[in-house]
């Protein structure tokens, strides 16, 4: 267990490698897991559908069900990708550190992190095109939003803490980079004068993590750390 600091953030494998992943393991996380999942599952019925339809790609072939099943596309939204460059980054740190994040709050608290800044970063998006998009058909679509919000809560929830073990100090890390991310993303949209290109739903991710950390109170063990370590003798 480390305090969160410069120093230790760029080190969060001081012990090598295997704690880390055997903290993660040891994490439980059902609302995540299950999120992973249906993320995965609706990509491949996306792939499907792009073959049966003969279309030029993933991409192409979303795009087109929000022009003829909006009904049905818009309530999807949060599970639908564009291709494999978008949702296996997205799967993957959901999975490495929406973990985190669940095994640290409460469920219901949790849970609602995730559904508002799943429909908070479409919302955003969406609100976003029609003020500066040059498109008039609107597709927003991803789960970008849930793991930003995760990097927000772990940027400005662990460092409250005394000490946090090394996969909470890489959490840390990679809620400073999403954060860092969103400020470049805005800055610059704002020195190219182009708004259109900003993408708001990070910001809006991002945002929701933090706020929920700011009304969660810091306990002196985290449930990670108890079901890491096991309950007290």
């Amino acid at each position: 267990m480390r305090r969160v600091s410069v120093s230790n953030l760029l080190t969060p494998f001081e012990n090598g490698l295997r704690p880390v992943v055997a903290q993660h393991r040891a994490l439980s996380a059902p609302i995540t897991d299950l999120l992973v999942v249906a993320v995965c599952a609706v990509y491949a019925l996306q792939s499907f559908q792009t073959v049966l339809w003969d279309a030029p790609s993933v991409f192409a072939a979303t795009n087109y069900v929000y022009l003829r099943a909006p009904w049905l596309a818009w309530p999807l939204s949060p599970l639908l990708h564009g291709g494999l460059t978008h949702v296996v980054p997205n799967a993957l740190t959901l999975f490495a550190f929406g973990r985190v994040a669940e095994a640290t709050l409460a469920t219901r608290r949790f849970a609602v992190l995730v559904a508002v800044s799943a429909a908070g970063s479409i919302a955003a998006l969406a609100g976003w095109s029609l003020l500066f998009g040059s498109d008039p058909t609107i597709a927003v679509y991803g789960i970008s939003g849930v793991v930003f919000a995760s990097g927000g809560f772990a940027v400005a929830y662990f460092p409250r803490r005394r000490r946090v073990s090394d996969l909470e100090l890489l959490a840390t890390l990679f809620g400073a980079c999403a954060v860092a991310l969103v400020a470049a993303e805005l800055l610059a949209a704002a020195l190219l004068g182009t708004p259109g290109v900003a993408n708001v739903g990070h910001a809006a991710g991002v945002l929701v993590g933090v706020a929920v950390a700011a009304r969660t109170p810091v306990r002196g063990r985290a449930n990670t750390d108890r079901r890491v370590e096991g309950p007290a003798p």
